[in-house]
């Protein structure tokens, strides 16, 4: 079952050109069509990552949140190769 929900994002044009490079960036790496969709994904995923790896989050309920979430993230992957670890 595929549960998504929808949400809709407004991006400066140099925020849009960001994201369009991200993904063809991605679509270069993993030779694989992905979408801005899959890009903004796979760098929410690095980001709860690096929060993990790399910064000591104070709070507990924070901290638990953000590894539950990106556990989460990873066990529904449905994304194919688009990740940036």
């Amino acid at each position: 079952m595929d549960a998504r929900t929808e949400i809709s994002l407004r991006f400066t044009p140099q925020e849009q050109a960001g994201l369009t490079a991200l993904a063809a960036g991605l679509r270069a790496v993993v030779e694989s069509d992905l979408t801005e969709e899959d890009a903004v994904v796979a760098a929410m995923e690095f980001a709860l990552t690096r929060l993990i790896d790399d910064f000591e989050v104070p709070d507990p309920t924070a901290r638990e949140q953000v590894q539950q979430a990106r556990d989460e993230l990873r066990a529904h992957w449905i994304r194919g190769n688009a990740s940036l670890m």
